[in-house]
């Protein structure tokens, strides 16, 4: 028994050595996709639909007499920062609620001109990566000075949304 337990530590001390570190800005942390019925969701979370991310801004359920009841969601795309966008779900529907890794960032430069233009930020650790402009919504170029603190949320390795902090 004794022997057993000694061999089962060293074979998982091993493992656990052997394992290459991650220390890529995008590494998988944390994100997870849970499906849940519609009537879960809140105003607030990230839903994965059609391949698309949406920030719920406002949830209405909706019943005529007898008939079944069904959802309402307004929404912003995230990727495309398009607002405004509103589906009906019915009551059976299940949708894949998704909880986004944060990081948080310094803008070290950008680099290039008019569409073309990139952002490169860096996290704790210095690791960079190059952003296109056109995924800072709502952002002017102006504020996005060298030493900015950004937020980027990520699913894997699709980044999703680029806040200033």
């Amino acid at each position: 028994m004794l022997r057993c337990q000694a061999l089962t530590r060293v074979l998982v001390r091993q493992w656990v050595t052997s394992t290459p570190p991650r220390s890529s800005l995008l590494a998988a942390r944390w994100a997870s996709h849970d499906s849940v019925s519609v009537n879960e969701v809140r105003k607030g979370q990230v839903l994965f639909q059609g391949g698309e991310y949406w920030a719920v801004k406002d949830w209405q359920p909706a019943k005529q007499g007898r008939g079944a009841a069904s959802y309402e969601i307004t929404y912003d795309e995230l990727i495309t920062g398009k607002r405004g966008g509103s589906h009906k779900f019915g009551s059976g529907t299940r949708v894949t609620l998704v909880v986004l890794d944060k990081n948080d960032c310094e803008v070290m430069y950008t680099s290039g001109e008019g569409s073309d233009k990139i952002v490169v930020i860096a996290d704790v650790d210095f690791n960079e990566m190059e952003i296109p402009l056109t995924r800072f919504h709502g952002i002017s170029p102006k504020e996005l000075n060298e030493g900015t603190k950004v937020h980027i949320y990520t699913d894997g390795d699709t980044l999703v949304q680029v806040t200033l902090r």
